[in-house]
């Protein structure tokens, strides 16, 4: 799965120095009270104790008036480094409970993060004409690797509303992605993409666990690869991933374990060892592992860097190189922009554009939301506001929803309760099962541009709507001085759509 954009969602990156007003605006440290409200309603009492706890223990801080990173740190160390503090909160997930300053996120969207694995599709087009089974898993666990190209980059991206949806298309060989929220607590994410090749499919819904000054990030979820030439799906198990000094010192991430890709027909199997980053450095990025038939007899060998490349070769059945067997390289990152602001990659950027859509996007479309697009234009003080209302308006719809007994449906996306769950994958209990409904296709055109209405429904849910007043920067540089654009207005209705 690609749970490298989840592990982005709890990094702190280095962001220029913002004024002290717009820190003012935009400093949130743990989750407001309107967090421990959602968490007394569910009923965990524990967690809504624990987010008040919080709130008590960083109220006296001045962290409106923080100059820098570094002393926002500082600040919230005063609570974070304390042993009678830190014990409250060590071993808790602690995704619910925690946000950060608005200054030290990126304009991207979860969900578009969740994209960003769809840079190299051409490796799954490869796999589908490859008319070796052991090439095609090899093909396959290169292209799950890929994203870890991008695993570098330490911004937290905008948590997805409830609903909120990021299309892609005119990727590759005509690759077409839609991503939609489909739980808010716990937060699940769904995706789905497809071209004449493959299908790829994602349930997303990660854990962590606080550690002091670092954090444990564990890559719930689902992750199903289909081919369409030869008809096999592969599943897929990700290494886990930790994100180090948290609190103090540079933020860098290490991900290391094991890495699985199985083909769910055969049992041949994909199977990476992440090394865990050593002293000064030893071992960074590096894996290595083989292609092994379900006998366990070893087909290649691979190995290389998870953030630059991947090579694959010949292999005796023990796992030793084959004589003279060539080095293949499978797969290799993309050179990314010098001296972007957020360290994004080309292709990051271009998930803020809409240059490639054949309409405007979805009305729930992330590309909308005014707090990324203000945060992008480097707008910061408006970015904060903005975010404020949003969730402030979400919240609203939360409260109305309970009070009329309705819960929300998502759109693209249902519950498929008997879907089977593979060896290997997480439980139903663990990571919900969801599945792709296919209605997307054939309602799309019937829609107003813009729109995200359904002709002849009428859904209290489907009330959170990405309004846009014009043409924003959909056609947008790979850097963060973005070309001028019109400001993209989030807004809730008042009353149900008739």
């Amino acid at each position: 799965m690609n749970w490298l954009a989840e592990v982005g969602n709890l990094l702190v990156g280095e962001p220029a120095v913002p004024s002290k007003e717009e820190q003012g605006n935009s400093i949130q440290v743990f989750a407001t009270s309107s967090s421990s409200e959602k968490c007394s309603e569910e009923g965990t009492e524990g967690a809504a104790a624990l987010v008040n706890s919080a709130e008590d223990d960083l109220a006296s801080l001045n962290l409106g008036c923080t100059d820098s990173r570094d002393g926002y740190l500082a600040e919230v160390s005063k609570v974070l480094l304390q042993p009678s503090k830190v014990s409250k909160y060590m071993g808790m997930d602690v995704t619910s409970l925690m946000s950060v300053p608005l200054f030290i996120m990126e304009p991207f969207s979860m969900l578009q993060k969740m994209a960003e694995i769809m840079e190299y599709t051409q490796l799954l087009d490869d796999a589908d004409k490859s008319d070796d089974r052991f090439e095609r898993l090899a093909l396959v666990a290169a292209f799950l690797v890929s994203p870890f190209g991008a695993a570098e980059r330490t911004w937290k991206p905008f948590n997805p509303l409830l609903g909120e949806t990021f299309e892609l298309e005119g990727l590759g060989s005509g690759v077409r992605f839609m991503a939609e929220q489909v739980c808010e607590q716990p937060p699940v994410s769904a995706a789905h993409a497809e071209n004449e090749h493959f299908t790829y499919d994602i349930v997303s819904a990660p854990a962590t666990k606080f550690q002091g000054n670092s954090l444990e990030v564990y890559p719930k979820g689902r992750t199903r690869i289909g081919l369409r030439r030869s008809g096999e799906v592969f599943s897929h198990v990700p290494p886990q991933a930790k994100v180090h000094n948290l609190v103090l010192g540079r933020t860098w991430v290490d991900s290391y374990g094991s890495f699985l890709v199985t083909n769910t027909a055969s049992g041949d199997k994909v199977a990476l060892e992440f090394k865990p980053c050593g002293w000064f450095g030893a071992g960074q990025h590096e894996f290595d592992g083989h292609v092994v038939d379900a006998e366990g007899n070893a087909k290649f060998a691979m190995s290389g860097k998870w953030n630059s490349h991947v090579d694959m070769c010949a292999c005796n059945p023990d796992g030793t190189p084959a004589a003279d067997a060539p080095l293949r390289r499978l797969w290799t990152c993309a050179a990314k922009p010098e001296e972007d602001h957020y360290g994004c990659t080309h292709f990051a950027w271009h998930l803020n554009s809409t240059k490639y859509l054949s309409r405007p996007p979805l009305a729930s479309d992330s590309r909308r939301r005014a707090d990324r697009q203000a945060l992008q234009e480097r707008k910061m003080t408006e970015a904060a506001a903005a975010k404020q209302a949003i969730d402030t308006q979400q919240q609203e719809q939360h409260k109305e929803l309970q009070q009329r007994g309705e819960q929300w449906q998502a759109r693209w996306f249902e519950p498929a309760p008997d879907m089977q769950v593979l060896p290997g994958e997480e439980p139903a209990e663990v990571v919900p099962l969801w599945r792709w409904n296919g209605r997307y296709s054939s309602t799309r055109d019937s829609m107003p541009a813009g729109s995200d209405d359904w002709p002849g429904e009428r859904r209290l849910a489907d009330r959170i709507v990405w309004a846009c007043t014009g043409v924003y920067s959909g056609d947008a540089s790979h850097t963060h001085k973005q070309r001028p654009g019109r400001t993209c207005l989030f807004w809730l209705h008042s009353k149900a759509r008739g």
